[in-house]
């Protein structure tokens, strides 16, 4: 009999992509420690973009990720590395940004 705290933990430390909502404007988001040397905590999309929205994205100054998934079904996002960009076939993510927040009107 596993410890349900102790799953909850390791599974939290591990570097599988988890869904979420992102706690300022509510979208969903992916969460997950991208790499296991550098360890970047990323924040994603899940939504997965076509070759001009990763350009796009590019030209925005925002990063793009891969999203790898397993034959068990674990999702894992990694970097996407620029020199691989033709020979993948993996979903890009590219980083959340939230909308963005209505600019108050000053009052007369």
């Amino acid at each position: 009999m596993t410890n349900p705290g102790i799953a909850a933990r390791i599974a939290a430390s591990a570097d599988h992509a988890i869904e979420r909502t992102c706690p300022r404007c509510s979208a969903p988001i992916l969460t997950a420690w991208a790499g296991r040397t550098a360890a970047l905590h990323v924040t994603a999309d899940p939504t997965p973009v076509n070759l001009p929205g990763e350009i796009q994205a590019r030209t925005e100054g925002r990063l793009t990720w891969r999203l790898l998934v397993s034959t068990l079904g674990v999702r894992r996002i990694v970097w996407r590395d620029p020199l691989t960009v033709p020979h993948h076939t993996h979903p890009v993510l590219r980083d959340h940004r939230c909308p963005p927040q209505p600019v108050q009107e000053a009052l007369l």
